[in-house]
């Protein structure tokens, strides 16, 4: 009963969580890597400075956007476990619980 408490009161994100997050991650990112592949392979079907050429371009700009910001939420899962990790186990001296 005791560690069902404890494990109720952890915050931050605990490993076996983990695998979760990062498998999201990469799903988002070969996603997003598909589609900018998708819209450059469209782009050049269409007549160089047409209306169709630009928007395609401007959807592989705000796509290639993207890709630091998955890199930016993969240091921030990262950091969340490691500090889980250390802040479970600080809270518990080393004891197994």
């Amino acid at each position: 009963m005791e560690s069902i408490l404890l494990s109720k009161s952890k915050k931050g994100i605990q490993l076996n969580q983990a695998f979760g997050a990062v498998l999201t991650l990469v799903l988002v990112a070969v996603l997003v890597i598909i589609a900018i592949f998708l819209f450059v392979t469209l782009g050049e079907s269409f007549t160089a400075g047409s209306a169709e050429a630009n928007a395609s371009s401007d959807m592989v700009t705000e796509f290639s956007n993207y890709t630091s910001l998955i890199g930016l939420v993969g240091t921030i899962i990262f950091l969340g476990l490691v500090i889980g990790v250390l802040v479970a186990s600080f809270a518990f001296g080393g004891r197994r619980v």
